[in-house]
Formats: C-alpha cells, sequence, structure tokens
C-alpha cells in the first residue's frame, strides 16, 4: 500500500517542476520595455536619439543599381524627425550602417563609397516621391518610406 502512494505522488512532483520550468521561461521572454498596456521586445536596430521623447519608425531602403546596400526601419526619438536624423543615425551605426555624406545644400552626395559623378547620382523618395529639398529640413511620419536610389535618371 504504501508504494502506490510513493507512485501516485511521482506525476504530481514532474507537473509542478513543468509548470515552474514554463512559468520561469515565460517571464523571462517578457523582458523589454512596457508601453502602454502590453509589453514590447527592445528595440536593437539603427536608432536616432535627438531632442525630445516623439518615435517616429521610418522605413529605409538604399540601393545602387546592383544591390541593396540597407533595407532597415529606422527608429528617430526626437520631436522634430528628418531624413537627416534617419540618414545620420545609417551613418553613424557601426556594425549595420555605412557612412553617408551631404552637401552644403542638403543633397546627397555619398553612400558608402559611392559618390555623385557626371553621369550618376543619388536621388531621394519619399513615400515614392522625389524629393530635392534639404534632407536636414525635409520632415518624416510614422512609418513613411525612405528610398535613397543611386542611378543615372
Amino acid at each position: 500500500m504504501f508504494q502506490s502512494k510513493v507512485n501516485s505522488t511521482k506525476p504530481v512532483f514532474s507537473i509542478l517542476v513543468l509548470v515552474i520550468v514554463i512559468v520561469t521561461a515565460l517571464s523571462l521572454t517578457a523582458c523589454g520595455s512596457k508601453k502602454g498596456d502590453g509589453i514590447s521586445p527592445e528595440y536593437h536596430g539603427v536608432k536616432y536619439t535627438g531632442q525630445g521623447d516623439v518615435e517616429t519608425n521610418v522605413n529605409v531602403v538604399i540601393y545602387n543599381e546592383d544591390d541593396i546596400l540597407f533595407l532597415q526601419t529606422v527608429k528617430i526619438i526626437d520631436d522634430n524627425p528628418t531624413v537627416w536624423k534617419a540618414l545620420q543615425a545609417i551613418s553613424d551605426n557601426a556594425e549595420q550602417g555605412m557612412l553617408i555624406e551631404k552637401d552644403q545644400k542638403g543633397q546627397i552626395i555619398k553612400v558608402d563609397d559611392i559618390k555623385n559623378d557626371k553621369e550618376k547620382h543619388w536621388k531621394l523618395f519619399i513615400n515614392n516621391t522625389i524629393e530635392e529639398g534639404d534632407v536636414e529640413k525635409v520632415g518624416l511620419d510614422e512609418n513613411q518610406p525612405l528610398t535613397l536610389r543611386y542611378s543615372n535618371d
């Protein structure tokens, strides 16, 4: 009779250990920043932190004639998000970025080692519309597509 009581407690103990492991795993995966009522994972991508606390996510693609050089959402934490702040975040990111330079008029002149020349140059598109303004003054909205393309047209 004693033997049957020992055998019946073993499954209960196994279930209890399993529940403890699951609860521990769930609590570890819930790490991140609390935002509103939900929990979201901490952002580890390319990010610009400036003045203020407004977060704007911008979808950026940079490509030349042959390759996509950069494709990622860039987070701008600033009360006045601009194209240059998004590009500056990419340029300053050691792991995922590339050097981006502009001239005095605010036009992109170099990305990585690819410079403007007589035949080809960098063109900026916002919402798939060409933008020729100063990149420091062109504002951005949440989830807005920003494309930088090297071409001859």
